[in-house]
């Protein structure tokens, strides 16, 4: 791999566990960014995976690869952040294609805001030609990254960046939290003065889950999170964030009358939400009953 003479102006921390394809479309979609691009480096963060990862293409950027095992993404961020070098922090995720302007824009707010907020750029689906019912119904709901910011008080590490300093300020990610710590972090950020801004121009593109495991991994995870931010007294400012899903005949009619689909994928798109729901259910009725959150 090639090195810059000059200092990297943004540090991109990515964690990764088991997902050696995802990551490397995430570092081929790094090399591809536009000229005119700020210098920066990558940090790949391996948080357990087995086999342990092996990066062998070379890019045109600073790589280092470390591994992390305490089990969370969180955990690993933290770790990445302690071996960056930059005065910008950028987070995404393996599994996430950063735009080719990605860098560029989101160092360019972080630049205007004058260290006074962190900044949300949109994550947007993206579905493949056949898709699933699952990846249907996660496309139409979409990542929500402008509702989060908006009505929610954070944005999703998928796509975040601040200032290294404001990274001192508020704090590392809460390593305890399986699912959940972007929230709170964002909230904890929000008690130190700083404002959490969306950028519609900062984007990044993942694809929407395709099978009905993940998904419900994904729920179950999400479930454990919101109650583990509860338990621990870590809502911060975000008590409006952790409020119920819509209900049922919401979630049915929005299904129903959507006219972006045909009437039987409405039908597929529907079980699939019904079911994702009762698995969060059962799983907070789990811990309830004195479960453990697990990695999933």
């Amino acid at each position: 791999m090639s090195h810059h003479k000059n200092p990297a102006r943004v540090s991109v921390v990515i964690p990764v566990f088991n997902d050696p394809e995802g990551l490397g479309q995430c570092l081929q979609r790094l090399a591809e960014q536009q000229l005119g691009t700020p210098v920066f480096e990558v940090i790949v963060v391996d948080n357990g995976s087995v086999p342990p990862v092996r990066i062998a293409a070379e890019y045109p950027f600073p790589l280092k690869l470390i591994r992390h095992e305490t089990p969370g993404s969180y955990a690993a961020r933290n770790a990445g952040v302690r071996a960056a070098s930059a005065d910008c922090l950028a987070f995404t995720d393996a599994d996430c294609r950063p735009a080719p302007d990605w860098l560029d824009s989101g160092y360019a707010v972080i630049l205007a805001s004058e260290g006074n907020c962190v900044v949300g750029g949109d994550v947007v689906f993206t579905l493949a030609d056949k898709p699933t019912a699952v990846a249907m119904y996660q496309y139409l709901r979409g990542f929500g990254q402008e509702s989060n910011v908006r009505d929610r008080g954070f944005a999703a590490t998928a796509n975040l960046f601040c200032t290294r300093a404001q990274f001192d300020t508020v704090g590392p990610f809460e390593e305890r939290l399986l699912s959940g710590g972007d929230s709170e972090w964002c909230w904890r950020a929000t008690r130190h003065g700083l404002a959490v801004r969306y950028s519609p121009a900062v984007i990044v593109l993942t694809p929407a889950r395709s099978s009905l495991r993940s998904a419900i991994r994904q729920a179950r995870r999400v479930a454990a999170g919101r109650r583990a931010l509860r338990q621990m007294d870590l809502i911060h400012v975000g008590a409006p964030a952790l409020v119920g899903q819509p209900s049922s005949f919401k979630t049915v009619g929005w299904i129903l009358s959507n006219r972006t689909i045909g009437f039987f994928d409405r039908l597929r798109v529907l079980f699939v939400a019904t079911l994702i729901r009762a698995v969060a259910m059962l799983e907070r009725l789990r811990l309830v009953l004195g479960g453990r959150p697990e990695r999933l």
